[in-house]
């Protein structure tokens, strides 16, 4: 686990410091550099999902939904930027996208790092029929 957790905290890294990036260059650069982002962003929520799926994350359609609407929102502002919407390029990924990042790792992350760790230490078998039957709030 712990080295799938420190690809996860690599890539959490990578996006910061490409938000960082966005904020900081020159507005011909931002185009590029708000790709370079999503791309990021992308890469991050593909790690933390198939990690989600190795440990039977009993609550990661909830987690997934919320990477999907975050993804969404990414994506739908590209098309502006492209077209030369710098500022709202620079408070979507700079801004935002990071104050969001955020609160997500402290609340739903830290969740499944607890569930993780307790399937690492044999407290919880994620594979177990009878916690199909528990009902799982989200």
């Amino acid at each position: 686990m712990c080295t799938n957790f420190q690809r996860i905290c690599s890539a959490r890294d990578e996006l910061q410091q490409k938000a960082c990036c966005l904020q900081a260059c020159a507005d011909v650069d931002v185009p590029a550099a708000y790709h370079a982002l999503l791309k990021a962003a992308e890469q991050l929520f593909g790690l933390e999902q198939q990690l989600m799926e190795d440990y039977a994350f009993p609550v990661r359609q909830a987690h997934l939904e919320q990477h999907a609407r975050v993804l969404r929102a990414l994506h739908c502002a590209h098309a502006s930027v492209l077209s030369g919407a710098t500022e709202s390029a620079r408070h979507i990924g700079g801004h935002l996208l990071p104050d969001w990042l955020h609160l997500h790792h402290d609340t739903i992350d830290a969740a499944f790092v607890l569930w993780a760790e307790y399937c690492d230490h044999g407290l919880i078998d994620p594979h177990d029929p009878k916690l199909n039957d528990i009902p799982m709030a989200h």
